[in-house]
C-alpha cells in the first residue's frame, strides 16, 4: 500500500458514526470507486447510500454497508470516479432550442467551418435539403471571424449568394453579432438612413451602406425574423437538449436570459413532466422597460412573483398594465421549484463580447474594428443609471440580478451600482452574479469580495480565443489576466465556471481543463498565474455553483441529506494528469437517484 493510499486508509477509518436508525436501509448503496465529495471536512469517502432520491449517508464503507437490506442495489464502481452532479452556472439551455438542427457555423473543433465559402455552402445545402419556400427564414450559427481565413465577417453581399428570394441570418459565435443579407435587411428596415441604435451599432461599407453586420442591439430587430417551431416539435428538442446536457453530467442547467416565448417552453415542459433536470431561468431584463420607465411603476415591478407575467401576456413579455402583474403575482413563486423549474432572478446584459470587440473596456482595443478610431473601447448597453435602479430597487425587494459584464468598464459600472444599493439599504446576502467577468483587474477582485458580488468565470475564452485576445483585442497583459479565477481564489471569493452555451458546447469537463490549465489553440500557456487546481476548478462547478443558486443546502455535494445528484466518471480528474482532464467521459449521470444518462 502506497503512501497516499495509507494516509486515506486511516482518515476514512476515523470516520464519525453515520447516526442513522438501524431500521433505514438504503434504496442503492455506491463502494468501490474514487468519491469526491467536494466537502472539505470529509474530502474522500469509500461508499454513499441513497434512498428516496437523498444521500442517506457517505463515509468508510463498513459504516455505510451496515444500513444495506435486502433491496439495497448495490453499485460497484469498479474504481470509477463518483462525484456530486455538475451544476451549469451559466448556459442558454431553452435558447439553444432555437437553433436545434441549423447548420453550425462553428469551426474546428466544434464545427468544421473554416472560411467565407464554406458558410455559403453549408447554407445553400440547408436551404436545398429543407426546401424553404421564398421568404422563408433562413439561418446558420455560430460563425467566428477570428479563425475564418479571410478574418473577417460574412457580408450582405456574401449571404445574398445564398439567396435573394429568402432572408439571411448567421449568429457570431459569441451571440453578440449576426449578419443578414440584403432581404433580411429589408425586412428589418435597415438603409444608409437609419441610425445606429443605443447600444447597438449597424456596420457601414465604405460607401455607408449597412454591411450586413450588426451588433449587440442592432440585432435586436432581427429576432421578429425567427419563425417559432410548433409546440410539439420545440418540447421533442428541449428533451433532446436535456439528454444532451445529462450526457455531459449536468444535473442543473440553466436559462441564462430567457425571453417569454423561452419562458413559456420551459413552463409548458415542467406542466407536462418533460423536464428531468433542474433548469433556472432568468428572464432578459429589457423585457420590462416599459415600466422601468415610471418610478411608481418601478415598485410594482420588481416585486418577485411579477417574474411569471412575462409568459402569459401574448404581448412578447412587455408587461406596461401594473393590474396584470399584480394579478399574475400569484401564479409564480420566483426562487422556487415548480416540477424542475424555477425562476432564479433578472439577467441583465451591460455589455458585449470581447472577440467580437464590442466588450466595454477602460483601454482601447489593440486593433479597433474597422471604422473605428484607435481609442475605440467598446461601449455598455445598459447605462449606468439603469443599473443604479435595477440594483436599489433589486435590494429593496431581495431579486437576485445576474450581470454580463465582459470588459473591465462595464465591471466597474455593476460595482458601482452595487456599493450604491448598499450604501442606500445596507448588505444583504442577495449574491448578484457578474456573467463572464471576463477583462476584471485584481483590484476590481478586491471589490467584488468586499460587496459579496459572486463572478462566474468564462475561463474557456483561453483556449477557444486565448490567441485572438493576445494578438488582437486586447493584447498579452490583459489578456493573460483575464477570468482571474487564481486571484480569487487566493482571496477567498468563491467564483463559479461556465460554458455560455451554445457559445461553445456546455461540457463542464471541458470547461474544468481550461481552467486548469489555460492553453489556447496553439498551445500557449495564457496567464499561469491565473490557473487552478482540479479540486477548485470542480467546486465551481458544483458547491459554489450551488451557492450562487441558494442551493447549497441541497446541492452541490455529497452530504447526508442533500439531493442525489451525481455523475459517475471513467477516471478521476484529480488524478490524471492535468492536460488529460478533457478527455475525462461520463458513464452515467443521475438526478435525486434516478439515472438519466447512462453511456451505452
Amino acid at each position: 500500500m502506497n503512501r497516499v493510499a495509507l494516509l486515506a486508509s486511516l482518515y476514512l477509518a476515523a470516520l464519525p458514526p453515520t447516526g442513522l436508525r438501524a431500521e433505514e436501509t438504503a434504496d442503492a448503496i455506491y463502494t468501490n470507486g474514487d468519491i469526491l465529495t467536494m466537502v472539505d471536512a470529509q474530502p474522500i469517502a469509500e461508499a454513499l447510500a441513497v434512498r428516496d432520491g437523498r444521500i442517506l449517508a457517505v463515509g468508510g464503507a463498513a459504516d455505510v454497508l451496515r444500513i444495506r437490506g435486502s433491496k439495497t442495489r448495490m453499485v460497484d464502481l469498479g474504481g470509477k470516479t463518483l462525484l456530486p452532479g455538475f451544476i451549469d452556472p451559466h448556459s442558454h439551455l431553452a435558447q439553444y432550442e432555437q437553433s436545434w438542427g441549423l447548420p453550425n457555423l462553428s469551426p474546428p473543433p466544434v464545427g468544421d467551418v473554416r472560411c467565407v465559402a464554406d458558410i455559403v455552402a453549408k447554407l445553400k445545402a440547408h436551404l436545398a435539403a429543407k426546401r424553404l419556400p421564398p421568404g422563408a427564414l433562413v439561418m446558420g450559427f455560430g460563425y467566428d471571424d477570428s479563425l475564418l481565413a479571410e478574418k473577417r465577417h460574412p457580408t450582405c453581399a456574401d449571404l445574398d449568394q445564398v439567396s435573394t428570394e429568402h432572408p439571411v441570418m448567421v449568429t457570431h459565435a459569441s451571440g453578440h453579432l449576426i449578419a443578414a443579407n440584403s432581404a433580411a435587411l429589408r425586412l428589418v428596415g435597415y438603409s444608409r438612413e437609419t441610425p445606429d441604435p443605443p447600444g447597438g451599432a449597424i456596420r457601414r461599407d465604405a460607401d455607408g451602406e449597412p454591411s450586413g453586420v450588426c451588433e449587440e442591439l442592432a440585432g435586436l430587430p432581427f429576432l421578429a425574423l425567427l419563425q417559432p417551431n410548433p409546440l410539439g416539435n420545440q418540447l421533442r428538442n428541449l428533451v433532446e437538449i436535456q439528454d444532451f446536457y445529462a450526457s455531459l453530467g449536468i444535473t442543473t442547467a440553466q436559462d441564462g436570459i430567457s425571453m417569454a416565448q423561452n419562458i413559456r417552453l420551459l413552463r409548458e415542459a415542467a406542466k407536462r413532466g418533460m423536464l428531468f433536470m433542474d433548469v433556472v431561468s432568468y428572464p432578459r431584463w429589457d423585457m420590462f422597460n416599459d415600466v422601468l420607465a415610471g418610478a411608481r411603476k418601478l415598485d410594482v415591478e420588481y416585486h418577485p412573483p411579477m417574474l411569471g407575467c412575462c409568459d402569459v401576456t401574448g404581448d412578447g413579455g412587455r408587461c406596461a398594465d401594473m393590474e396584470h402583474v399584480v394579478a399574475d403575482a400569484s401564479k409564480v413563486q420566483a426562487g422556487i421549484y415548480q416540477n424542475h423549474f424555477k425562476i432564479g432572478g433578472i439577467k441583465i446584459t451591460a455589455d458585449g463580447s470581447p472577440q467580437g470587440k464590442t466588450a466595454f473596456l477602460t483601454q482601447p482595443y489593440v486593433k479597433p474594428p474597422q471604422g473605428q478610431p484607435a481609442d475605440y473601447r467598446g461601449y455598455p448597453t445598459a447605462t449606468q443609471d439603469e443599473l443604479d435602479r435595477w440594483f436599489d430597487a433589486a435590494w429593496r425587494h431581495d431579486v437576485q440580478l445576474i450581470v454580463h459584464c465582459n470588459g473591465d468598464a462595464a465591471a466597474d459600472m455593476m460595482i458601482a451600482a452595487v456599493r450604491k444599493a448598499v450604501a442606500n439599504h445596507g448588505p444583504k446576502d442577495l449574491r448578484p452574479v457578474m456573467i463572464h467577468a471576463q477583462m476584471i483587474r485584481h483590484d476590481q477582485v478586491d471589490a467584488m469580495a468586499e460587496l459579496g458580488i459572486v463572478p462566474s468565470f468564462f475561463t474557456a475564452h483561453t483556449f477557444y480565443w486565448g490567441d485572438w485576445h493576445v494578438a488582437e483585442t486586447v493584447g498579452r497583459d490583459r489578456a493573460f489576466g483575464m477570468s482571474p479565477a487564481g486571484y480569487a481564489r487566493t482571496k477567498g471569493l468563491p467564483f463559479t465556471n461556465h460554458s455560455d452555451a451554445p457559445i461553445v458546447p456546455p461540457d463542464p469537463l471541458m470547461v474544468l481543463w481550461t481552467a486548469v490549465n489555460r492553453v489556447s489553440r496553439s498551445g500557449a500557456v495564457v496567464g499561469p498565474d491565473e490557473r487552478i487546481p482540479p479540486l477548485a476548478g470542480l467546486k465551481a462547478m458544483t458547491i459554489d455553483a450551488a451557492r450562487q443558486y441558494f442551493e447549497e443546502n441541497s446541492k452541490g455535494s455529497l452530504e447526508p441529506g442533500k439531493r442525489a445528484d451525481l455523475v459517475i466518471l471513467d477516471r478521476n480528474p484529480l488524478k490524471v494528469e492535468p492536460l488529460a482532464i478533457k478527455d475525462i467521459r461520463v458513464v452515467e449521470t443521475i438526478k435525486d437517484g434516478q439515472t438519466i444518462y447512462p453511456r451505452p
